[in-house]
């Protein structure tokens, strides 16, 4: 049987927009709403700090190899989320860890089969939640995940000092190039991972990307050429980056057929969780 924990208590008895979530967290919260509605209970919205725990969380045990409530560095769910910008000790909280699973119909199923872990989800105190997933290769369960519920509606985001663990420092990168109307060139940025958290790529809340920036997310079309998106150049050339290692990012731009200088700035990002440093990289494309 495929392991999970419930944790839930009462210390005593504030509402953030929804964080950035990936498909499958999202998947999560809807079937948990579905599963309370069902039930005659009050539905819960997702919480900024709540969220920005329990990715936390997840990603502590995966990199760790361990699954427990009480995480590595000594700290119970509620001081967490405390610490994550949350009012823990101000409300009634509660914790659901799964491992194991790459489904959310299975992390549910397990959790309502399971009477302590059924008890958090029906509490009719709660009202928002913050959950996520987490992939460590080679680690005894692969799939970590946590929902973190709480009875306050908070006002806030998170913690700006709450740190998820993912670093970056400019490494190196191409020279500006010139090219004729309508051509291609490969670029490249080079980042080392100065965080304690491995960049994996294809794995959500995990993957390292190169982003647009000055505006953040600006979309670039008039440049792409085979990008992720208008605003996603590329992931790392390798699967894995761990601390300490650096990660290539390659791309190609297209000239536009209109000569000039056309700027070009980037920025790592880790999506669903952080930008990552803003090392103020830029390219100026010029074009004869």
């Amino acid at each position: 049987m495929l392991p999970l924990v419930s944790l839930f208590w009462s210390l005593s008895s504030s509402a953030a927009a929804g964080a950035t979530l990936d498909s499958a967290e999202q998947d999560l919260v809807t079937r948990i709403n579905d599963f309370r509605a069902g039930r005659g209970l009050p539905t819960v919205t997702v919480s900024d700090p709540l969220t920005a725990a329990a990715k936390w969380m997840s990603a502590d045990m995966s990199v760790h190899n361990y699954f427990a409530h009480t995480s590595l560095d000594g700290r119970a769910p509620v001081q967490r989320m405390n610490d994550a910008g949350y009012p823990a000790f101000q409300s009634y909280t509660g914790e659901d860890l799964a491992a194991g699973y790459t489904s959310t119909a299975d992390v549910l199923a397990g959790w309502i089969a399971s009477p302590a872990h059924y008890a958090v989800l029906v509490n009719p105190a709660y009202r928002v939640i913050g959950v996520g997933r987490s992939y460590g290769a080679g680690t005894a369960y692969g799939w970590y995940w946590t929902a973190d519920f709480g009875s306050t509606v908070d006002a806030g985001a998170a913690a700006a000092s709450f740190d998820q663990g993912y670093h970056s420092r400019w490494n190196g990168q191409s020279p500006d190039p010139t090219i004729a109307p309508g051509a291609t060139t490969t670029l490249v940025v080079a980042f080392a991972n100065a965080g304690y958290r491995g960049w994996y790529t294809g794995v959500p809340n995990q993957q390292a990307s190169l982003g647009t920036s000055a505006p953040l997310d600006g979309p670039r079309a008039d440049l792409a050429s085979g990008w992720i998106s208008p605003s996603r150049l590329a992931t790392t050339t390798t699967s894995y980056v761990g601390p300490g290692q650096v990660g290539w990012f390659e791309f190609s731009v297209r000239a536009p057929q209109t000569p000039g200088d056309y700027r070009l700035s980037v920025r790592g990002v880790v999506d669903g969780v952080t930008w990552l440093e803003d090392s103020g990289i830029f390219f100026t494309i010029h074009v004869r």
